[in-house]
């Protein structure tokens, strides 16, 4: 990525030279997340809140908004934009909807995929494109960008099982606000429906849905869904889902270059540990969920080799269908293969 603004030494200069002046009218920024308090995104912003007012010696603070309380996910990129709301967590299927291009990581070239490797993709060229994209926006990405957040699986139902890609079809499954998984969806012959977080719970009640799509073990137990019905998971690890930091270009340019350096430090911090948070939680999303009647199914490599193979002869369609870049598409692809 960019180097946002010069690492340490100046960083340590600006806060002798900047904190002190900035001190007698400290910046007040505004955080929201949609997910609950004691999910991964809102532990994660406390971290973030808690090292910024460190750094900052009180200049900046941070106050959390959780669970949607200021704005759902997608209201939530636009605020971001406009300046109406300061900082926010969010995920690549919800940015996708303004940048069409983070949602190279749920093509079916990355169905099978590492962490590592997408770890090592992002922080390279692939992923100083992508945030100089999401930078259109008026939105920045600190430096030290996202964290993995977990795979994704193709389904998790409420009182119907899915054994195979065959018994996805015409299966109502709410997804992540991406066109590129509503495609994906639509090609494994699925009924996908664009849903806000925050609906997911009422249309499984009314039998709007039958369940969701590309998500991961973390959304079931962070949300408890196993309360709202869903009790059963077909695994075939689908690509990947990221947070990413993001933070109002407007509210960062009113802030003091000392500021601004204290904040990317602060991720840069932030990141790590929220990383091995995200991998802690994995390993006990899955026990929870099953504690809880969750059962699972695990797709045969064969079973996904296969869809992956068909989906892949189906890529250019749904890149073009999309709104994505074919030509960065392509060069994520070879980045991926070259690892």
């Amino acid at each position: 990525m960019k180097t946002f603004i010069k690492r340490t030494c100046t960083y340590v200069a600006l806060l002798g030279a900047g904190l002190a002046a900035g001190a007698a009218s400290a910046a007040e920024l505004r955080l929201s997340v949609e997910t609950p308090p004691g999910h991964l995104r809102n532990r994660t912003a406390e971290h973030w809140a808690e090292l910024i007012e460190e750094k900052t010696e009180g200049s900046v603070t941070v106050s959390i908004f959780p669970a949607a309380q200021l704005y759902k996910s997608a209201d939530a990129v636009r605020a971001l934009a406009s300046g109406a709301l300061d900082m926010s967590i969010q995920a690549n299927p919800t940015l996708s909807q303004f940048e069409p291009n983070l949602s190279v990581l749920s093509l079916p070239a990355f169905y099978g995929a590492s962490g590592d490797d997408v770890l090592e993709l992002l922080a390279g060229p692939v992923g100083d494109e992508l945030w100089d994209m999401v930078g259109r926006l008026n939105i920045h990405v600190p430096e030290a960008g996202p964290f993995l957040y977990a795979p994704n699986n193709t389904a998790y139902t409420a009182g119907k099982q899915i054994s195979s890609y065959e018994d996805l079809s015409g299966v109502k499954l709410a997804t992540p606000p991406s066109p590129i998984v509503v495609n994906l969806l639509k090609a494994l012959g699925a009924a996908p429906q664009a849903t806000p977080r925050s609906e997911i719970v009422l249309q499984l009640s009314q039998g709007q849905i039958d369940g969701l799509g590309a998500v991961t073990d973390l959304t079931i137990m962070g949300g408890k869904l196993w309360e709202a019905g869903i009790d059963h998971v077909f695994v075939d690890n689908a690509g990947w889902g990221i947070y990413i930091p993001l933070i109002s270009q407007r509210s960062l340019d009113k802030l003091s270059e000392a500021e601004q350096a204290a904040i990317e430090e602060a991720w840069a911090e932030t990141v790590g540990w929220a990383g091995e948070q995200s991998a802690a939680d994995r390993a006990e999303a899955r026990s929870v969920n099953e504690s809880h009647g969750i059962t699972y199914t695990e797709a045969t490599p064969e079973q996904i080799e296969s869809m992956k193979a068909t989906l892949l002869a189906a890529q250019a369609d749904i890149v073009k269908s999309g709104g994505m870049d074919a030509d960065f598409v392509e060069r994520a692809d070879a980045a991926l293969n070259g690892m």
